[in-house]
């Protein structure tokens, strides 16, 4: 155990736990914020923009289903952390988003959560900046979120995009499974300038053949996700190296063929996420 675990680490505090939705991916909006709120989280990400390749449900645009929204958002007392994706990609128009972006900060979102889907690094650079200043005007920072199929790939490149944008409301959010299979290490974390990692997804999940693998990086095939401490990622020394205390997005979609309902799942989840944040404060403390 590091020193860090011995005792360096600020007196434990709790994270608070949101739903994202790709861990309920085919739920409708509403059944999915019922799941949340059944299950004990403390919020949600909302997809409010489609993302290629995924399930996706329209809010905007349905003044009805916005207002029903709204209103479980605010019975459940569910808060909002992020928003899902805003793919920035060679042809985008980020003047498009505004809708999305709206609505989301009207839902009380914090974050919207963007991807980089752009090999010319120049125009991802231009085309983020732009997209940081639209969020800004919502009151919304821009959240980058690197994945190892994506030409945005990894932690370094990351940083590097918040730091040339020179954009207040950047920051970067960690998707642990996604860090590993690119070879990073909570070294690279706790190096990082905290003030650019305000939250943090949590997943666990397992290796392709040859990973981690930097030089396959951008390159790579779809997750392959499980509960934690059913993967091989390296939890315990992430939230380590993370600020203490930071906002989880729980990214944990069922097993391939399960079909599992919406509220069963999120249960299941939050028993897993809690249960395996109570053994890593254990330790923490030990």
């Amino acid at each position: 155990m590091d020193a860090r675990r011995q005792g360096l680490r600020r007196e434990t505090e709790l994270n608070p736990l949101f739903l994202a939705p790709t861990s309920l991916a085919d739920a409708p909006p509403l059944e999915f914020v019922r799941a949340a709120a059944a299950a004990g989280y403390d919020g949600v990400g909302l997809r409010l923009n489609a993302s290629p390749g995924l399930p996706f449900h329209p809010v905007l645009g349905n003044a009805p289903l916005v207002r029903e929204l709204r209103a479980g958002l605010g019975d459940s007392g569910l808060a909002v952390l992020d928003i899902y994706s805003f793919y920035l990609q060679p042809a985008t128009d980020v003047r498009a988003f505004a809708p999305a972006l709206e609505l989301g900060a009207s839902l009380g979102a914090s974050y919207a959560l963007t991807m980089g889907d752009d090999p010319e690094w120049n125009r991802l650079v231009d085309s983020f900046g732009r997209f940081c200043d639209l969020a800004a005007g919502f009151r919304l920072a821009c959240a980058l979120e690197f994945a190892v199929m994506r030409p945005l790939a990894s932690l370094a490149q990351s940083v590097r995009l918040a730091e040339e944008s020179a954009r207040a409301n950047a920051v970067v959010c960690i998707d642990p499974l996604n860090f590993v299979r690119g070879g990073g290490t909570p070294a690279e974390v706790k190096a990082t300038d905290p003030r650019l990692l305000p939250y943090a997804q949590i997943s666990d999940g397992v290796l392709g053949p040859g990973e981690p693998d930097p030089a396959m990086l951008g390159r790579m095939g779809p997750n392959q996700r499980r509960l934690l401490g059913e993967g091989v990622v390296p939890l315990a020394a992430l939230l380590d190296a993370l600020p203490a205390g930071l906002p989880l997005g729980v990214e944990l979609p069922p097993p391939q063929g399960a079909q599992p309902s919406a509220v069963e799942w999120a249960k299941a989840t939050a028993a897993n996420v809690r249960g395996f944040l109570a053994r890593y404060e254990r330790g923490a403390r030990a």
